[in-house]
């Protein structure tokens, strides 16, 4: 199999002969350039021809997110931010999502003395995005639009809940926009992210959407037309209650292996709403989700899971239809447009009763 080819910029020396280190007895990988400035990188790249880049952010001259921009629009391909994320430096890492890089690694979680374990990140997301990241950014016709789990008593739901990974911000933000303004339910979101930046990425979709978005707060009442985020670092649980439905933010389990979890929500929206829920699950690497959206489906729910051919990774998505909870598989590109027909009810617009 060819090794993937990989351009680095990054206006840091130390950072590019790290990174030169990390490669250079990996089978899998080849780093054909390194750059000083998005300027020299852009220069260089039909001579490299990278798979993938790996990008700073902040570098002299015409900065990161203008250099991702002119990739994305001469030659989409996978772009792993590779930066210092400060608090303040989250928006930028966030924007840097929502203009087409597929995920992040921040510097200042791993020792550039000792950087295995950066080196083990870095391998894990190049392996991720080269899947079927290039058939996601050439964008595909829907494969598979009919029901694969057959719905016996669906409803109108009270809630929608979504789970996505890597290649997430951009997939969610689509989905809230082709939903407009007018949602009659909550929507509640788990989002795999480091802490620090769930809260910048609720605000930047809070700034371009017409649907309100915060990051959930433990016991508040949830309202139609809002979205939830789970901030990172604790799972999102919802409840009902004598008054409606409820946010309960709470670090058990502490072994789960992402925190927050999307099975986490998903079982509580199983248990609080029962067949009342649209579970949605999008692009990301391993399988969470996969057991709570097969217990959403137990509960009558409708379930949707994104497509392959749109899926930046398809791990995720494929877990839940291998363990039998998915009602539909859906291109990106028509999951807001089935919400907003299910949110319509049987008999308005929605999937109406199957036998």
């Amino acid at each position: 199999m060819r090794a993937v080819r990989v351009a680095v910029a990054d206006d840091s020396s130390f950072i590019r002969r790290a990174v030169a280190r990390m490669f250079e007895k990996e089978p899998t990988v080849r780093l054909v350039g390194s750059a000083r400035s998005g300027e020299e990188l852009l220069d260089q790249m039909a001579d490299w021809q990278p798979d993938v880049v790996i990008l700073d952010l902040s570098m002299p001259g015409m900065g990161g997110l203008s250099t991702l921009d002119r990739i994305m629009a001469r030659r989409p391909m996978p772009v792993i931010i590779l930066s210092t994320h400060t608090r303040i430096g989250a928006p930028m890492t966030i924007e840097a999502l929502h203009r087409g890089a597929v995920d992040f690694i921040d510097k200042q979680c791993y020792s550039l003395v000792d950087f295995e374990a950066l080196r083990g990140v870095l391998l894990e997301k190049i392996c991720q995005v080269t899947g079927s990241s290039r058939r996601a950014l050439r964008g595909a016709a829907a494969s598979n639009p009919f029901p694969t789990r057959r719905v016996a008593a669906w409803t109108a739901p009270d809630l929608v809940v979504i789970g996505a990974s890597t290649g997430g911000p951009p997939a969610l933000e689509g989905i809230l926009r082709d939903l407009g303004g007018d949602v009659p339910v909550p929507i509640a979101v788990v989002q795999h992210m480091p802490v620090g930046f769930t809260r910048a990425f609720a605000e930047r979709l809070d700034s371009y959407l017409p649907l309100r978005v915060r990051e959930a707060v433990s016991g508040e009442a949830l309202q139609p037309g809002s979205v939830y985020i789970a901030p990172a670092g604790i799972h999102l649980r919802i409840i009902r209650q004598s008054d409606g439905l409820r946010a309960l933010l709470d670090p058990q389990p502490d072994n789960s292996l992402h925190c927050p979890s999307v099975d986490v929500l998903f079982n509580s929206a199983g248990e609080a709403v029962g067949r009342r829920a649209v579970g949605v699950l999008l692009t990301g690497m391993g399988q969470d989700g996969a057991k709570g959206m097969a217990e959403l489906a137990r509960c009558g729910a409708y379930t949707i899971a994104q497509d392959e051919a749109s899926c930046v990774v398809y791990g995720m998505p494929r877990a839940a239809v291998a363990a039998g909870g998915v009602c539909e598989t859906l291109p990106l590109a028509h999951i807001g447009g089935r919400i907003s027909r299910l949110l319509l009810g049987p008999g308005e617009g929605g999937p109406g009763r199957e036998e």
